[in-house]
């Protein structure tokens, strides 16, 4: 009784760890608010207010951010979310980060549930490592749909590990595993092959008259949930997604060196060399445990997705697995870590740490299927050895999630359009024109910190869109309302008109400064010192002054932005 009490008192300490790390200083770490948050939390906080998007599409069924649309789950969850939070960069992350804590506990009963660990100390062992895992953290602080489609899909997995013991688990894991697809695109086809593979592979177990009215329902509840998808799968908002991210660029240069072959061969072959390339790298364990994404937006500065030493455990359950093969619980594991990088190895990204985050869950059962056989070895100091492992990681992370993260990664997070915005409202009678050649577009981010009416926001964009909402993916990022303009600066046209023009530290430099008569009026710098904006105050009088012919002037001159 003892030990069994010690057992669930070190669960629970593990569970609070790991809720801690995720909800600590929520609202400021990452530093600043990235557009697919703000995006995310404009929309979320329309829905709420009118029942309509920015565009102004009554509750979509998949939303067009930014040129792009994105499975609308995530969305209207953030909606119920803000109607009681309020209108914050917590409450767009609320749901992610909810998301990630019980991800702890799902986890913690996918491992027991497998029955494959001899010992209770790799199970306790897994879970901590879970709850402190980089790759985890990371995407459980983020306000976007990611962590929450991976929430569901491991639902799902749980569920299809329980009807190994009893059939009718397989309707709540295929419901699962259904929504998981109404909330990110790698789930829409990692789902599917999901379920797919797990009946042929368990066809013995399921596949019989004594489970087919389960079978039926079970298939019939997944589909029904697909059908938002379905009403949108053939639109071009859905086609232009998957084909934007599809490497056929790549493929039409492979086949063009395999000129010599038929084009019906010669276009498998190309597809298979580039898919093969892709889909290797995420079980490399240099990817794996020595290198971060390289994309600096969805890494945890100076640490990889898992800490270094993992890797030892990482090698010896592979051998493990392997040997246990014949165990229905060990082809369940190869199963989920063959099938997670399947969607991100369709994509030209190298390792995406973003749409391969379902891979977490076998890799985490292969490094807890190492440490179970390191801790079978009796040996007196192997849980002094995991214990100073995991101090020392507790170390490594708190130096990259709560020091490097928020200083060295905050103009990459969007720091600085916050204190942007309290610029603007600093010049209620001036006009602002931002720049928007460099950065990531700019009215999403000051919509959300000028808390910009939704109806406003409506009103700015073109008309159109709502009426062909599936159909038009072309986007503009030219907006006018509440005092500002988003687009590229003229220089022919806007030094004559009296506004500020906002641009980055190369958008604007000194020598125009001192060419066209501007006043910086404000500098906005990240908390490493870089320079995130410029303002600058024209001066239409000035600068006609200086000049011989004044043609410009005569139309510029003593006018207002037309805003």
């Amino acid at each position: 009784m003892h030990i069994k009490l010690l057992f669930t008192v070190i669960l629970i300490l593990i569970f609070f760890l790991g809720a801690y790390l995720r909800f600590a200083n929520l609202e400021g770490n990452p530093n600043g608010l990235y557009v697919d948050e703000a995006s995310t939390g404009v929309n979320a906080w329309s829905i709420l207010k009118t029942g309509r998007d920015e565009y102004g599409k009554s509750f979509p069924l998949s939303f067009r951010f930014l040129g792009s649309y994105t499975p609308p789950l995530y969305t209207y969850l953030t909606s119920i979310v803000i109607f009681f939070n309020g209108f914050s960069i917590t409450s767009v992350r609320l749901v992610s980060v909810v998301s990630g804590v019980f991800l702890i506990i799902i986890f913690y009963f996918i491992v027991r549930s497998l029955n494959i660990l001899k010992t209770k100390r790799a199970v306790l062992a897994g879970a901590a490592l879970f709850a402190i895992s980089p790759w985890a953290i990371f995407y459980s602080r983020i306000g976007y749909e990611i962590n929450l489609a991976f929430l569901l899909y491991s639902l799902g997995i749980l569920f299809l590990v329980l009807s190994f013991n009893n059939p009718k688990n397989l309707i709540p894991g295929f419901i699962f595993l259904s929504l998981s697809t109404n909330a990110y695109h790698s789930e829409r086809l990692l789902s599917h092959i999901t379920v797919v593979c797990f009946l042929i592979l368990f066809r013995k177990t399921f596949l019989n008259k004594s489970n087919i009215k389960i079978l039926i329902f079970g298939f019939l509840m997944y589909l029904f949930i697909l059908i938002p998808q379905v009403l949108t799968f053939f639109t071009p908002a859905n086609i232009t997604r998957g084909f934007g991210l599809f490497y056929s660029g790549e493929i039409v240069r492979q086949i063009h060196k395999l000129s010599f072959l038929p084009v019906f061969l010669s276009a498998p072959i190309a597809f298979l060399r580039e898919f093969t390339s892709q889909y290797l790298a995420y079980f490399s364990p240099r990817n794996l445990f020595f290198q971060s994404d390289p994309d600096l937006q969805r890494s945890l500065p100076e640490i990889s997705v898992f800490y270094s030493w993992e890797s030892i455990f990482y090698v010896i359950g592979l051998f493990v697995l392997i040997k246990l093969i014949r165990l229905r619980a060990s082809k369940f594991i190869i199963m989920l870590f063959l099938l997670a990088p399947v969607p991100s190895a369709l994509t030209g990204d190298p390792f995406s740490t973003q749409r391969a985050l379902p891979l977490l869950i076998p890799v985490m059962i292969i490094i807890t299927l190492g440490l179970d056989k390191f801790f079978q070895w009796r040996m007196k100091f192997a849980i002094l050895v995991v214990f100073i492992f995991i101090t020392i990681s507790l170390l490594y992370l708190y130096r990259s999630l709560a020091v490097l993260l928020p200083n060295e990664r905050a103009k990459i997070w969007g720091y600085g359009f916050q204190e942007l915005a309290k610029e603007i409202t600093k010049y209620p009678d001036k006009k602002f024109l931002i720049d928007n050649g460099r950065i990531k577009p700019a009215y999403i981010e000051l919509a959300f910190y000028l808390k910009i009416p939704p109806k406003n926001l409506q009103d700015a964009v073109d008309q159109s869109v709502k009426k062909k909402y599936y159909l038009n993916t072309s986007w503009n990022d030219h907006y006018i309302m509440n005092g500002f303009e988003t687009r590229t600066i003229n220089w022919e046209e806007d030094i004559y008109k009296n506004q500020i023009l906002v641009g980055d530290e190369l958008a604007i430099s000194q020598q125009q400064a001192n060419e066209h008569s501007l006043r910086q009026v404000f500098e906005i710098k990240s908390p490493k010192g870089e320079i995130i904006f410029k303002g600058f105050e024209t001066n239409p009088n000035l600068k006609c002054a200086s000049q011989f012919i004044h043609g410009k002037c005569n139309n510029f001159v003593n006018t207002d932005t037309n805003f």
